[in-house]
């Protein structure tokens, strides 16, 4: 009779403590996983292709005149013309040293190719486009 009341409070004791185990564990489950998400975003925003990036791959875009005349960039500005973090298509203009202006419709894929359109046909590598760490 002893022991068969030794198992019984013995196996109360395991089902007890796998209970509180449960209740711990599933406690701060959910909540806790949402509140450490939003402090993650929060300090660490969404990265997105900067203008600056687009600009520097574009700059290397010839003057769309005889080789012979070519000069070299006096400035390249590019507008985003859209959201995400390509923030496709861009608007760029290039201004060369001898007065040309040339103007495209830059499209950036992901892996960091681009292609525009507009006074000629540009494509070339690499805009550094965000990655997750």
């Amino acid at each position: 009779m002893r022991r068969l009341t030794a198992a019984v409070v013995f196996m109360a004791i395991l089902v007890g403590i796998a209970a509180t185990v449960a209740v711990l564990r599933e406690r701060g489950g959910a909540g806790l996983l949402r509140i450490e998400q939003s402090r993650a975003l929060a300090s660490k925003p969404g990265r997105v292709v900067a203008a600056a990036q687009v600009e520097a791959v574009v700059a290397q875009a010839p003057e769309p005149v005889v080789s012979a005349r070519r000069t070299e960039p006096a400035r390249v500005h590019c507008r985003a013309g859209g959201g995400g973090v390509l923030r496709d298509p861009w608007s760029c203009t290039i201004r060369y040293r001898s007065g040309t202006a040339a103007h495209y419709r830059v499209e950036v894929q992901p892996d960091g190719h681009y292609s525009g359109t507009g006074t000629g046909r540009i494509q070339g590598c690499c805009v550094k486009a965000p990655t997750l760490d």
